[in-house]
């Protein structure tokens, strides 16, 4: 590749970046998770979702397979796994959801920090939107918690 292609490339990436952040919106997913408050997770991490039963260690997607982390209801028979990016394709694991989950594009002025105590290491932070309550989850901790 040469110097001016990957320059390219990385203006491009700047200049997506500062498209995203001007126009102040985040589209995200909402996501039930079991016991605790839902998940608010960027789409841009999400790089398919598949329909599988829910009591499996791993999926395959695209000839890998991928460690499972569950927030589905334990008692669901068969939910949605979103294959979800890492840093690089050894970090990528699937969320078993109960359901494919809710979309969402949001003002990022409408999010505000949410005062709780971190008990969960799985909880990166906790946000409040219109009256409720959501996490954002620490995918550092969840990729440890499954080998990653």
């Amino acid at each position: 590749m040469s110097q001016t292609t990957v320059s390219n490339e990385i203006n491009q990436q700047e200049l997506q970046h500062l498209i995203t952040v001007s126009t102040g919106f985040i589209d995200a997913y909402i996501i039930e998770c079991h016991g605790k408050e839902p998940m608010l997770l960027p789409q841009n991490i999400v790089l398919s979702a598949l329909d599988s039963t829910t009591k499996v260690q791993s999926v395959e997607w695209h000839e890998l397979k991928l460690p499972v982390y569950a927030v589905n209801e334990p008692e669901r028979k068969n939910g949605v796994a979103l294959v979800i990016e890492g840093e690089d394709v050894r970090q990528r694991f699937a969320l078993m959801c109960n359901e494919m989950p809710t979309s969402i594009r949001l003002r990022i002025s409408e999010i505000v920090d949410e005062d709780h105590v971190m008990t969960d290491p799985a909880v990166f932070q906790y946000v409040r939107m219109n009256e409720h309550v959501y996490h954002i989850p620490n995918l550092t901790h969840i990729q440890s918690t499954i080998g990653l």
